[in-house]
Parts: structure tokens; sequence; C-alpha cells
């Protein structure tokens, strides 16, 4: 709502310090308690989303060529993210510190 405005940079900042510093559960817990207050919602906002990601992901990375992927931070923390996703399917997944 408008009125969470002004946490919502407090919230990105603190967001963008977890995803620098490589606490991809920080991450998780910090943008996605909102959806995850309704796992309905998470399912359908998430977890769903991140499987169909992880599955093309994969398959695309069978062929030749260079792929590039760009998705929300909250899509790539926690145990139902992309990075877990990809990994359950034999893809190694790493962080590069910029």
């Amino acid at each position: 709502t408008i009125k969470a405005l002004p946490e919502a940079g407090k919230m990105l900042e603190q967001a963008v310090a977890a995803w620098k510093a490589g606490e991809a559960d920080k991450i998780a817990a910090l943008i996605n308690d909102d959806v995850a207050a309704s796992p309905e919602l998470a399912e359908a906002l998430l977890y769903k989303r991140n499987q169909r990601w992880a599955e093309w992901i994969a398959k695309r990375m069978a062929q030749p060529g260079t792929v590039f992927v760009a998705v929300g931070a909250g899509h790539l923390a926690g145990s139902g993210g992309v990075q877990a996703e990809l990994a359950k399917r034999g893809l190694k997944v790493e962080r590069v510190a910029y």
C-alpha cells in the first residue's frame, strides 16, 4: 500500500546489501515475506514460475550458444528459488561477486 512506501526504500537497500554479501536466504526473507503469508499466492507467483523457468533454462543450457536470463532477486533465493530448482536438475549454480 501507499503507507508502506517509506519502508520500501529501506527494504530495497537491505536486499541489495544482502545480495552483495551473498546472503540469499536474507533476500528471500526480505522480498518474499509478504507473498509467503498466502501459500496459494506464493505457489502461483514464486514457486511454480521458478520451476517453469528452471525447466526452460535447463533445456536451453543443453543447446549451443549463449543465454542471458534475468529474474527478480526474490526468485533467486530460498529453497524454492530458481537457483535451487536448477541445482535439482543437476546444474551447478554459483554466485558471481562484482
